[in-house]
């Protein structure tokens, strides 16, 4: 015969399978992560000095490494008007717009694998915010006498208008990009779950076409892309961690409720 603590539970978890399914628990995460963006935010909006120099070092790391090419991409698309909008909208409309349009797909039709990704984005993002608050870094458009242009600024008023509304955007967190760490991610988990030449060729034309466009509207650096990506994958492999050891934490935690359920 259950015992009332047998009961209880039974009730949790079809209360928490419902929330599940119906996605209430997914907007919940959504809305918290939000309120801790904007609390972070909040702390590095006032440090641009430091966000600079940052910026210069970034700089000078990457003349080092003779992979400074960010202005000579940028020269590459200056002279079509319409190259520098297909820019702008690969970063703005490639960003979380369809981020989220692929967050509902994988819901819906693919619910592991959409688990799986949820958590790597919660992962990478937290890892993200710590080194936006740690580590401040101004992107090329807003680098004093660098010789970048803010093509969102000067070609998509829309798209900066809403880039720039203060309580979605850190302007210092410009490393790691993760405009790019999560296209590259969620690239290849299209590719991995669609497995056809269609899912294959997005997964590998998404984060080529959001690498070239967040350098060249002059968001990032090239660097800032190959951490984001490093971040990313790295909450991926967080996320498989979690998904391998949660069902015997969770298997502990309900034999310890269990036990203490008062002897009758």
């Amino acid at each position: 015969m259950p015992t009332p603590a047998h009961r209880h539970l039974d009730r949790a978890a079809r209360l928490w399978s419902a929330i599940r399914r119906y996605g209430i628990f997914e907007a919940a995460v959504v809305v918290v992560a939000f309120l801790i963006y904007f609390t972070v935010r909040s702390m590095v909006v006032g440090r641009a000095g430091e966000a600079m120099v940052r910026a210069f070092n970034l700089i000078e790391l990457e003349q080092q490494l003779h992979i400074y090419w960010e202005l000579r991409m940028q020269a590459w698309i200056l002279d079509s008007y319409w190259a520098i909008k297909a820019m702008n909208w690969i970063y703005f409309w490639g960003h979380m717009p369809l981020v989220a349009l692929l967050a509902v797909w994988l819901f819906v039709f693919h619910r592991r694998a959409y688990y799986r990704t949820r958590n790597a984005f919660l992962a990478s993002g937290a890892i993200g915010v710590v080194i936006y608050w740690l580590f401040p870094v101004a992107p090329p458009r807003l680098v004093p006498f660098s010789g970048f242009i803010d093509t969102m600024a000067a070609f998509d008023r829309f798209g900066y208008n809403a880039q720039e509304t203060e309580a979605f955007v850190n302007p210092f967190a410009a490393v790691p990009s993760l405009h790019f760490g999560w296209a590259l991610l969620l690239g290849a988990v299209v590719a991995w779950v669609g497995r056809n030449p269609a899912a294959v060729a997005f997964g590998i034309a998404w984060p080529v076409a959001m690498f070239f466009a967040v350098v060249m509207t002059g968001n990032h650096f090239i660097l800032d892309a190959v951490l984001g990506g490093i971040v990313s994958f790295a909450g991926f492999g967080i996320a498989l961690l979690i998904e391998r050891w949660w069902p015997a934490i969770r298997g502990a935690l309900t034999a310890r409720l269990l036990a203490l359920e008062p002897v009758e």
